[in-house]
Formats: C-alpha cells, structure tokens, sequence
C-alpha cells in the first residue's frame, strides 16, 4: 500500500494508475479530493479504486499519509504536490518513530541507453557533505536497494578525481579510508573497489585502455560518490542529455519514500513508486529494518 501525500498532481495520478494497472500498487490519496477527481476526469485517468482522504491543506495531507504508514497501514510513502523539505520533515518527526540509527541517504536507479546494466548513483539528494560515518550509512543504504534488485554481487565502485590513490587529493584520501575502514567488514554478496572515475566504473573498453583491472571495472551497480553536488550533475545530465530513466528513493527509514521532483516525467514516478514498493517488498521478506537500522 503506498500513502500519497497531498496527491492533486496529475503525472503522480498518472503515475498511480498506470503502476496499478500494471498490478505494481494499490495506494490511497491524501489531498484535495474535488481537485483530485476533477483532475482524473479532465485527463482520463482511471482512479476509482484509490482510496481518497480528503485533505485540502498539504501540510495535513503529509500528516495524514505518514501517519498512516506509521501505524503500519501503509508500506511506502510518495510525494505528491508538497515540498521535499516538508514531506521529509514529517516522516523524521519524533511523533512517527519512522527514524532509525542510520543516515537517510536517497539512491537513484538509472536506466542508461548504453550500459549494459541498472546503475545506482548516490547521494544526490540528502547529505551535502558527508563524514566517513555517514558515507559508510549512505554506501549501506545503496546496498540494500541492490539487494532488493536482487544483485549478488552488488558491485560499488567509489568515485575519485583520477583512478586510484594520488596525494593531497581529497577524494582519494576519503576512498582510502573508507575502504580501510570497511576492509573487514565487506559482506560476502558485496564487491567494491576505488577510487574509480566513471568511466573506468562502467566502460570495461576504457578501463582496458587505461590499464585497470579488478571485479568492479566497466560493471557497476552502485557509483557512490563524494559529493551532493557530483551525484546532482551526474544524475541529472544522464537524465535530461541521455534519455536515462530514473527513480529515486529515500532509504535509512523504517519504510522506503519515492520521492521524485515535480519536474519529473510519468515514466520516471512510476519507476520510482515501484522501485519504493519492490524495497517494502524486501524489508519485509528478509525483516531487514529495525529499530537499530538496516542489518
């Protein structure tokens, strides 16, 4: 079940529609119902079989669709016409226990024309500048939505400057302790190797030229990177230059949030509500969010 917070936003509404068509979902809309339906019928599409609560103001809209997820009646929540800012607000409000110990990181799944594979670019939405604890918390994150996408090995490659270690290059020094620092804890369904570029990370035919090697090079999952600002740029040119496909999602939560922009096509909040509904799917097959964070 996916709780929509304030839903009178006609690609959300497509979105909804076409996923439940599609057996993805079923979900219930918080939000102004008169605008909702009229919005429904002026654009054809099929909702009859969404619950609609009838909220008017977003700000209780959002309360309403968290809070029900809270109360364990719903298993994603979807941003509708509200501000990132204040859905995100309400679902780390004390009032809803939605937090656990780890950091709230957002992962965005990319459908590249010309790579051979999903990948995963992180973190692009949340932490502006991470510490190596946090880093660590967002590379968790990444992992688990690979594990939904049932990846074994999930592949990460750590963005740098330049392949490999150079001195006084910041990048570098944060790869090289992040891996020392998880050296010894690696799970065994888990390969990683860095510092990479990206293009050593996804073509193996430049990492060749380059002379690289190793079991992440040309064949990534995940491009976890070091900076807000490089994911940002990164995700929107695959996006808006090279017709990526893309869903987006907040993880470190109890529940996953698709979260996708206003701006964002249908296709793309579709993929995102269902890639939302396929991590729910996850955390409840392998109970993998708990009070303490992800196992």
């Amino acid at each position: 079940m996916v709780a929509v917070a304030a839903a009178q936003d006609i690609d959300v509404l497509r979105a909804l529609a076409s996923a439940r068509a599609d057996k993805i979902l079923d979900a219930t809309l918080f939000g102004d119902k008169g605008l909702i339906e009229k919005m429904a019928e002026e654009n054809n599409i099929d909702i009859y079989a969404f619950d609609i609560v009838n909220e008017p103001d977003v700000k209780t809209a959002t309360h309403a669709a968290v809070k029900m997820a809270a109360e364990g009646k719903a298993d994603v929540i979807m941003k509708g016409f509200v501000s990132t800012s204040a859905l995100l607000k309400t679902v780390l409000s004390k009032e809803f226990n939605l937090r656990t110990q780890n950091t709230l990181s957002h992962v965005a799944v990319l459908d590249i024309p010309g790579y051979h594979k999903l990948l995963s670019v992180t973190d692009g939405g949340m932490v502006v500048r991470p510490d190596l604890e946090q880093k660590i918390q967002i590379l968790q994150n990444a992992i688990l939505v690979g594990r939904a996408l049932r990846l074994n090995p999930v592949k990460v490659a750590v963005s740098g400057t330049v392949d490999g270690f150079v001195e006084f290059d910041k990048a570098a020094a944060d790869c090289k302790e992040l891996m020392e620092r998880i050296e010894k804890n690696i799970p065994e369904d888990v390969t990683i190797q860095g510092p990479l570029t990206l293009d050593a990370a996804t073509s193996k035919k430049i990492a060749q030229i380059k002379g690289l090697t190793g079991p992440v090079v040309g064949d990534a999952d995940i491009y976890l990177m070091h900076t807000i600002e490089e994911c940002n740029i990164v995700a929107k040119a695959l996006i808006n230059f090279a017709d990526a496909v893309f869903a987006g999602v907040i993880v470190g939560a109890k529940i996953p949030v698709s979260l996708v922009s206003r701006t964002d096509t249908v296709k793309n909040k579709k993929a995102s509500v269902s890639l939302a509904c396929l991590i729910a799917e996850y955390y409840k097959t392998h109970n993998q969010i708990q009070q303490g964070g992800t196992k």
